[in-house]
């Protein structure tokens, strides 16, 4: 298979009259064209096997807190587990389960987003792998320019929340251990399930959650802000640049049209 195969041509060129022959110039330039296909790539292109080249680095670890943390809710919803020495704690946890969870799901959405594993819906407001390259990209340049800036920081500040797999994974050790804690506190007493865990235990694993639900909120929103913020600075970017080598014509018409903070600026 190859990627000429892939167009299925069928025709008899005979009847193009030589239409389909290349002049000497034009061959010329399509041997000399570098398209920057390595052999992998046009072997991909050619098999129509395009795709599949990105996966969130957290993806195992998110399933994993998925799971555990709906099965922490479960033991936390004292309708169903009597406290006997943390009623109060446990449904601090309980809603504090409820508040993460959104807040797992918008995380796991964004991740996907810059690890290319999905596309933005709105790539004005957030960001993902293309388009906060793209953006970073150009970041760096301006404030290299501009602040002498000589690290990847332009462009790594919108993708943060990739870059926390040992915090996550961390967090995902302790609440698989604080579930495994709380499970083992139930027993069944007179038919019904009753935990006797203390409160300062319960606190442990309220504290876990809590910072697991900082962690992402915190990463993502500052991946967006810093991507938002990246944005602005391209359209003031933009707004400046046609005051730059300014020619005869348009100097003629600044001068008329410029304001005082204009003219100022220039040295008019």
């Amino acid at each position: 298979m190859s990627v000429y195969n892939r167009l299925g041509y069928n025709f008899d060129s005979t009847q193009f009259k030589g239409a389909d022959v290349l002049t000497p110039g034009a061959l010329n330039y399509l041997n000399n064209t570098n398209i920057n296909l390595s052999p992998w790539q046009i072997s991909d292109l050619s098999n129509n096997s395009v795709g599949g080249y990105y996966q969130n680095p957290h993806q195992y670890t998110l399933a994993i807190l998925s799971l555990y943390l709906d099965a922490l809710s479960t033991l936390a919803n004292t309708q169903f587990v009597t406290y006997t020495n943390a009623p109060d704690t446990a449904n601090t946890l309980y809603n504090t389960l409820l508040a993460l969870g959104p807040s797992l799901i918008n995380f796991t959405s964004h991740t996907n987003n810059l690890a290319g594993v999905t596309q933005s819906a709105n790539s004005m407001a957030y960001p993902d792998l293309s388009s906060g390259l793209s953006i970073g990209r150009q970041m760096l340049n301006i404030t290299n320019q501009t602040d002498g800036i000589q690290n990847n920081t332009p462009i790594l500040g919108t993708f943060t929340s990739l870059y926390v797999g040992n915090t996550l994974s961390s967090l995902s050790i302790s609440i698989t251990n604080d579930y495994i804690t709380l499970n083992n506190s139930i027993s069944i007493v007179s038919g019904n399930s009753t935990s006797n865990i203390t409160n300062t235990a319960m606190n442990v694993i309220v504290s876990d959650v809590q910072t697991l639900k900082t962690l992402v909120e915190t990463r993502r929103n500052g991946d967006i802000t810093f991507y938002t913020n990246s944005l602005a600075v391209l359209h003031d970017y933009q707004t400046l640049l046609p005051f730059s080598n300014m020619g005869a014509t348009q100097n003629s018409l600044i001068k008329l049209i410029g304001t005082s903070k204009l003219h100022t600026a220039i040295g008019y």
